[in-house]
């Protein structure tokens, strides 16, 4: 005899896709201290969850779509996949005609191409704003990435698709932290700390572990008071 929970079984995810820029890309040694924030969100999840990790280093919706990127990932997405879309920070370089898009015009339209094909695959997506540079003047967090936080949310919207606001989640805590802590979350060091930069960096925009840790921590965060597939995480 059938229980009610055999005649109607949930579908679980098992896997994570993710698809994005240098903030996601998962890191070779090399690379090392940068780290894609992915690459941290093991820590959350149950060990056989597996994660598939596509983004690329100074990708756009744009030219990931054109370098075939997409094509790429595509072709691996599955029934029940959850796939994970994070761009912006290449999107907004209007000196790059071969990654730029305005917010509203060519970014959601990539955007909605991509969220499209990989639910005609039978894939989840959730759409997640870029995650905000750290950038303070006169001890104030600048605002970054423009309208496209805006767009993109707007977008889910429309296409009734879940989104997280990671801009303003991970810019909440910069705030908290201050200039100066937040450092530790980003490329942002002294000499004589990383064998491989031994003259020290000033970069704002990549993360190292810790920054990987607090962008998982604030993804992990939302999903759980959502209540957004609660079966890909650890209790």
């Amino acid at each position: 005899t059938l229980s009610l929970h055999d005649a109607l079984p949930i579908s679980m995810v098992q896997r994570i896709i993710t698809l994005g820029d240098s903030t996601m890309q998962f890191n070779p040694y090399n690379k090392f201290p940068q780290t894609g924030w992915p690459q941290a969100l093991v820590r959350f999840i149950r060990p056989e969850v597996e994660i598939k990790n596509f983004a690329v280093n100074g990708k756009s919706t744009k030219n990931f779509i054109e370098l075939k990127l997409f094509e790429k990932a595509l072709n691996e997405i599955g029934e029940q996949d959850l796939v994970l879309i994070e761009f912006g920070h290449n999107d907004q370089k209007i000196e790059d005609p071969t990654r730029y898009t305005k917010p509203f015009e060519g970014y959601q339209s990539n955007l909605r191409e991509m969220v499209e094909c990989c639910t005609k695959r039978g894939a989840h997506v959730i759409l997640l704003t870029p995650i905000a540079q750290r950038n303070f003047k006169d001890g104030v967090l600048v605002e970054s990435h423009g309208d496209y936080p805006k767009a993109m949310m707007e977008l889910a919207s429309q296409m009734k698709v879940p989104c997280i606001d990671l801009y303003t989640l991970t810019k909440d805590v910069l705030r908290q932290e201050g200039e100066e802590l937040s450092k530790r979350f980003y490329m942002n060091f002294g000499s004589g700390l990383y064998e491989n930069h031994p003259s020290g960096l000033t970069d704002d925009t990549h993360l190292r572990y810790d920054g990987a840790f607090m962008v998982a921590n604030c993804f992990y965060k939302a999903m759980k008071s959502r209540n957004l597939f609660p079966e890909l995480f650890l209790e």
